[in-house]
């Protein structure tokens, strides 16, 4: 019977890598391949690197960023879809000690649902270990729940790692495009960031939870108990870029989810001051909510990533006069 099963298991892991070889030679999403995205970032030679997930890719332009900084930046979006808090602390240590033109390392604050997608094969275990210490840090989320996310954790990871279903999927989409600034093929432009017109319509009912949950995100101080697994590998990056001359600058992402929210009141309020931007108060806050300056309830459009631009870039001022 163990035969068997290991039969059919390295099987299923030939055809894997079978069809994930085929469908890379037609095309690559850089949105979702970290491979791809290192390749343009070198090509492009930034010195100034945002970091993060899909709300990164669509909600940073580095055009306007290097305008506002006279050229006196020269910046690049990695953002990738679902990266996971890990892989971002990864590639940021990795462009540390590879990237010797790079100054300055921006680094989205998530803590999204274990996903993937971004992964390298050789990373998954890592990754699963630094969500699984991260969940049992965490006071405000209970252990039955804990219990859930390991399991759809761990399905997730078998069905990436095995499942053709990603590939089948990915084939579809070459032969049938599709016009969606995620599904759809990527349109990034060679500074990393793809801008997208699109607008909703309304406000519904996902863009105001998310709203609740920044809103109380912002509002959170030292009151529940550290995260101090997470804390302590965020200011290990910063140790690490701080002794190579250069800094790691962590910000909140235009919006944050509920699920997020559990995580990342044990991590914020205790992170250094001069390394962190919290997300703005009042009107502005309201702006990264107005159905105008998103095309979904996550990610801003063209008009929306112009305002949340300009406020990193002030809030970067800031931090440099600390």
């Amino acid at each position: 019977m163990i035969a068997k099963i290991t039969k059919w298991l390295v099987l299923i892991i030939f055809v894997k890598i079978i069809s994930v070889l085929i469908i890379a030679r037609v095309y690559t999403d850089p949105r979702r391949d970290v491979n791809a995205r290192e390749n343009l970032c070198r090509t492009f030679n930034p010195n100034v690197i945002f970091i993060g997930t899909s709300r990164t890719l669509f909600g940073i332009d580095p055009a306007l960023f290097d305008s506002l900084n006279h050229q006196k930046t020269h910046s690049y979006n990695f953002g990738i879809f679902s990266l996971s808090p890990q892989s971002s602390l990864r590639i940021a240590d990795q462009i540390l000690v590879n990237n010797l033109a790079v100054k300055d390392i921006y680094v989205e604050l998530s803590a999204l649902d274990y996903s993937t997608v971004a992964l390298k094969p050789e990373y998954v275990i890592q990754d699963a270990i630094f969500r699984a210490n991260v969940m049992a840090d965490c006071s405000n989320i209970d252990s039955s729940d804990k219990v859930s996310s390991f399991l759809r954790g761990l399905n997730s990871t078998l069905f990436q790692m095995l499942s053709i279903a990603p590939q089948i999927e990915t084939a579809k989409k070459i032969v049938n495009p599709v016009h969606d600034p995620i599904e759809g093929r990527a349109a990034l432009i060679d500074n990393g960031h793809q801008s997208v017109a699109l607008a909703l319509s309304q406000t519904n009912d996902r863009l105001l939870a998310n709203k609740k949950a920044t809103q109380q995100m912002l509002a959170q101080v030292r009151r529940s108990k550290p995260n101090t697994y997470y804390i302590s590998k965020i200011n290990q990056l910063i140790a690490n870029a701080a002794s190579a001359g250069k800094e790691v600058i962590f910000f909140y992402p235009n919006n944050i989810t509920e699920a997020e929210y559990l995580i990342l009141a044990q991590v914020a309020p205790y992170l250094p001051e001069k390394n962190l931007i919290r997300l703005p108060s009042g009107s502005m806050l309201n702006e990264f909510f107005k159905p105008e300056n998103l095309f979904d309830p996550h990610h801003l459009n063209r008009k929306g990533a112009a305002i949340y631009t300009q406020f990193l870039q002030k809030e970067s001022l800031r931090l440099s006069n600390l």
